[in-house]
């Protein structure tokens, strides 16, 4: 596996899973608003958009979670890569 090929698994797993997250966040802000209310303090403020909390909380918590997901799978796969046998020698020089 190449570096290039182990940055686009990572990067293409946080950007999917955070616009999962976004979506889901969009979801809960617009259609069960008082969640947000309730966890935060800052809920009863008049001013307390939990769409936007949604949102933001969704792609953020998405992209960790893609990060981290994407990051297990490079590992993954380089620890499988490593085990196969060559089928050809390794030229050093």
């Amino acid at each position: 596996m190449t570096i290039v090929r182990a940055f686009a698994i990572i990067l293409g797993t946080a950007i999917g899973l955070g616009t999962l997250g976004g979506a889901i966040g969009f979801a809960l802000g617009k259609y069960a608003p008082a969640y947000y209310r309730a966890v935060f303090t800052a809920g009863r403020d008049p001013n307390f958009d939990p769409l936007a909390v949604g949102i933001g909380l969704g792609i953020t918590q998405g992209m960790i979670g893609g990060l981290i997901v994407g990051s297990v799978v490079v590992l993954a796969l380089a620890i499988t890569s490593a085990r196969r046998p060559r089928k050809e020698p390794i030229d050093l020089l």
